[in-house]
């Protein structure tokens, strides 16, 4: 691995974890708008990936004739977007502190599966960087008075109960895309077929439930599905360099940033108090960043060292 792609991982996990944090808050004003999930998953899914062929075509050829690339591609659109639709369900439902808390467990998921299957090897400095980063994320999510109310882990809350599926789906998804990743094959195939696959397997769904509705968006609504379209564009950019040279436990810890980075959002857009919870959960989330961007350049060392 060049220097180069070692020294992207601070960077890509910031610009990934801020990407993350925006996108509820642009899914919920397309929600707003009368855009389904339906619509927002195959609509978005045809645009990101003929906006991503269009790029990584400006740099070379991009071969899409693969059965096997298609399969990867549909798995990834499956694993993905099926989260992504339990959790605009489940989040109607859910305490959104409850909902933050449970989804920022996606990494030790991720970290606890990845070991399981021999994917990563048990590395302390990694293991603290995803305690730091899920105490920081913690800080901002768990509200002082639910702690002795004893009411938001019940586990007899059917809704509650569904939502913990979720950081599992997530996690599984980015460890199938680092570890079923086509032979030979880089980024850009792979995010485009990925992209489509998502439009193609989401399409006959919106046909058969939510056609009429989807052609009598407003002008409004296009164009903000538009927008939505170009920033997720440059998401899976660095969604997919980050999985495959950091790999997926690198990856999930943009979670943490994201939960971070919607309460800074709160606080610019809906004039949210920044209190001290913010700040310290601030630099512990940060402090995981860097203990993870250590523990991956060890891993880099000890692999060329071999």
């Amino acid at each position: 691995m060049s220097a180069s792609s070692r020294v992207g991982l601070v960077p890509n996990l910031l610009g990934l974890g801020l990407f993350w944090a925006i996108s509820p808050v642009m899914t919920k004003h397309l929600a707003t708008l009368g855009v389904s999930p339906l619509a927002t998953i195959s609509l978005s899914g045809f645009g990101v990936g003929l906006a991503l062929l269009i790029v990584w075509r400006m740099r070379g050829p991009v071969p899409l004739a693969d059965l096997k690339l298609w399969l990867f591609g549909v798995g990834c659109a499956v694993l993905l977007n099926m989260p992504f639709g339990i959790s605009l369900i489940i989040i109607g439902h859910v305490p959104v502190s409850t909902y933050s808390i449970i989804t920022s467990t996606t990494p030790l998921f991720g970290y606890g599966l990845a070991l399981i299957i021999g994917v990563e090897r048990f590395s302390w400095i990694r293991a603290s960087a995803i305690a730091t980063g899920f105490i920081g994320a913690a800080i901002l999510v768990i509200e002082p008075t639910a702690l002795s109310g004893g009411t938001i882990f019940s586990v007899l809350d059917p809704w509650l109960l569904g939502s913990l599926s979720l950081p599992f789906f997530y996690a599984l998804y980015h460890l199938y895309a680092s570890r079923f990743w086509p032979k030979g094959r880089d980024a850009g195939a792979v995010s485009v077929v990925e992209s489509l696959a998502s439009g193609f397997v989401f399409l006959p769904a919106l046909l058969l439930v939510d056609a009429q509705s989807t052609l009598d968006l407003p002008p409004q609504a296009w164009i903000a599905l538009l927008a939505v379209t170009l920033m997720w564009v440059i998401e899976r950019i660095t969604f997919f360099n980050l999985v495959r040279h950091f790999g997926p436990v690198s990856t999930v810890q943009a979670v943490n940033l994201a939960t971070v980075g919607a309460v800074a959002l709160g606080a610019a857009i809906y004039h949210e108090p920044v209190d001290e919870r913010l700040i310290v959960s601030g630099i512990l989330v940060l402090t995981a960043v860097w203990l993870n961007s250590r523990a991956e350049k060890h891993r880099q060392s000890e692999a060329v060292a071999v």
